[in-house]
């Protein structure tokens, strides 16, 4: 398996979703550790979005503008992780909190970043917006969100050449 196909969109969105169960998992299980794996999060979703963009300027040698643009795009939600981490850190706000603002950041991040990059960024931002709401309101939610994650990632292999 070559790199391009390993950072085919089809794959890095079905690792986002993979990811984003497992944190609604710990979430659910671990409460007051939920804030650590969303903050790790953080920094492993900046670097899937940004490894097909600087994959292809190494190969390529252009579009330097479009990764510089995704760069700070991402970098703008991992500062923003940053202040709320530091805020838990010196006991502003509780565990749960921090996670689920991070949480809500990265959601959002994600989301506006599947403006300029297809559905499945949108569909992740709004999945990760629904762990959200289930973490902070629902007791029993995970064979939900399995299911829901399953049927987008079928979607998404079966459309994998439709647009971006």
């Amino acid at each position: 398996m070559n790199k391009q196909n390993l950072l085919s969109t089809h794959n890095l969105f079905t690792l986002r979703l993979l990811l984003s169960v497992l944190g609604a998992y710990i979430g659910y299980t671990y409460r007051h550790t939920g804030h650590d794996y969303w903050f790790a999060m953080m920094f492993l979703f900046t670097a899937i979005a940004i490894a097909p963009g600087y994959y292809r300027f190494k190969q390529h040698g252009d579009n330097l503008k479009a990764l510089i643009e995704r760069l700070l795009h991402w970098s703008g939600g991992l500062c923003a992780g940053i202040v709320v981490y530091a805020y838990h850190n010196s006991g502003r706000i509780f565990h749960e909190e921090a996670g689920l603002i991070v949480l809500l950041i990265l959601a959002l991040t994600t989301y506006l970043d599947g403006i300029k990059r297809g559905w499945r960024c949108i569909f992740a931002g709004l999945f990760l917006g629904l762990i959200t709401v289930c973490v902070a309101y629902f007791d029993s939610y995970i064979w939900q969100l399995m299911v829901l994650a399953a049927v987008a990632v079928i979607y998404s292999r079966y459309h994998q050449f439709d647009g971006v």
